[in-house]
C-alpha cells in the first residue's frame, strides 16, 4: 500500500459496497451454508463485521467457530501483512484443541479461495472454510487432500496465457482441480 493510501486510510479497489453488504440479497447467501439457522446467522454477522473492519484495506480478518458449541474459539483481526492471515500462537493452541471447526475469512482482492486456503483447510482438518470477498461474493470450500501449489500455479498460468484475467483463471483452475482432487469449492 503506498504512503498516500495509508495516510488517507482507504484503498479504493477494496472498499465494500455498504448498501449491498447490508442488503437482504447478501444476507440470503448465508441461509444455506449449513442446516443450522443459528450458525448461518453468526456467519452472516461475522462477515459483515469483517468486511466493515477491513473495507478499503488489503488486510484480512479470520474467525474460527466450534461447530459443537457455535462459539468463536479464535480470531485474527489485527494482521499487518497484506492479503495473508498469520496464525498467532494463541490461535494455534486454540485450534489444536478442537476437531469440528469452520473458518471464515475475508479476501480484499475478491478472489476465490486460494490454494493456501484449501491446503490449510486440509492440514487443520477444518470441516468447512468460507471466504467473504470485498465485492460481496461468498465462497465455501473444503479439502480432503493436499494439492501441490506449483501444480495449481501452472493451471492458473495456463488460463492466463489463454487471455483470461486473474480472477477467472483462478476460478477455472479451481473447477478443474475439483474434477481431479477431493476438494469442494462453490460460490454461494
Amino acid at each position: 500500500m503506498n504512503t498516500e493510501e495509508q495516510r488517507y486510510g482507504r484503498n479504493k479497489e477494496t472498499l465494500i459496497n455498504n448498501a449491498y453488504i447490508s442488503s437482504g440479497e447478501f444476507r440470503k447467501k448465508f441461509d444455506n451454508i449449513s442446516n443450522s439457522k443459528k450458525l448461518n446467522k453468526i456467519l452472516y454477522k461475522l462477515a459483515k463485521k469483517m468486511l466493515n473492519h477491513r473495507s478499503g484495506t488489503k488486510y484480512e480478518d479470520m474467525y474460527w467457530l466450534d461447530l459443537d458449541t457455535l462459539d468463536i474459539i479464535a480470531k485474527e483481526v489485527d494482521g499487518i501483512i497484506e492479503q495473508e492471515i498469520v496464525y498467532s500462537d494463541s490461535t494455534k493452541r486454540a485450534i489444536e484443541r478442537y476437531s469440528n471447526l469452520v473458518t471464515i475469512h475475508t479476501h480484499p482482492n475478491s478472489y476465490p479461495p486460494s490454494i493456501s486456503d484449501l491446503n490449510s483447510n486440509f492440514n487443520h482438518s477444518y470441516v468447512l472454510g468460507i471466504v467473504v470477498c470485498h465485492n460481496g461474493k461468498v465462497f465455501i470450500y473444503s479439502a480432503n487432500e493436499q494439492i501441490n501449489e506449483n501444480y495449481y500455479k501452472l493451471v492458473v498460468e495456463g488460463y492466463l496465457k489463454q487471455g483470461y484475467n486473474e480472477n477467472d483463471s483462478q476460478m477455472m483452475a479451481l473447477f478443474e482441480l475439483q474434477k481431479n482432487f477431493d476438494i469442494l469449492f462453490k460460490e454461494v
